[in-house]
């Protein structure tokens, strides 16, 4: 029979194997595997039509029906498909004669980017709405800035005849800073 002594003796105790085994690299391997779905593309619009969807920017032809019906949410695709539309026109002379016929029939959009494209509009009654839109959203924390936004406000403090409207331009360039 084998002798105790010939056995080889354990060097490290079942506490010390345990915490090798939890460092091993699977850990390591999920978390980038993690990383990278998160920086997956479906991902990415997964997150951004959830963000749409609970601020209220979403069109409410995105809700199921029975979504629509217990929110009590009217159907406003055709001023959705309207607002696109205009966003669309790239000739700034046809987009602000677009946007006065629009604001003759319909109130001024909640839209950051339209906001920003008429604060260009030759009529200095209309830049004033859209920065007092903008001044309202920012306050309510609901503007998502366009990167264009500050530039734009920017030529408003430089370019309009009225002293009030250049101040609240660049108040409201400051602020969103």
């Amino acid at each position: 029979m084998p002798d105790d002594d010939d056995k080889p003796k354990r060097t490290k105790s079942w506490r010390e194997i345990d915490k090798m085994r939890d460092k091993s690299g699977s850990s390591r391997r999920s978390d980038r595997e993690s990383e990278r779905f998160q920086s997956s593309t479906k991902y990415t619009q997964y997150k951004t039509n959830l963000d749409r969807l609970f601020s209220q920017g979403v069109a409410s032809s995105a809700l199921p029906e029975h979504l629509r019906e217990k929110l009590g949410v009217e159907d406003d695709t055709a001023k959705d498909d309207e607002r696109k539309k205009l966003y669309a026109i790239e000739d700034p002379k046809a987009f602000y004669a677009a946007m006065t016929d629009y604001l003759k029939s319909h109130e001024l959009p909640s839209d950051p980017r339209i906001l920003d494209r008429l604060l260009g509009h030759p009529d200095d009654e209309v830049i004033e709405r859209a920065l007092t839109r903008l001044e309202e959203m920012h306050k309510a924390g609901t503007l998502k800035v366009p990167p264009s936004l500050s530039q734009r406000l920017a030529s408003v403090e430089i370019e309009s005849g009225l002293p009030a409207l250049r101040k609240r331009a660049a108040e409201l360039r400051k602020a969103i800073r």
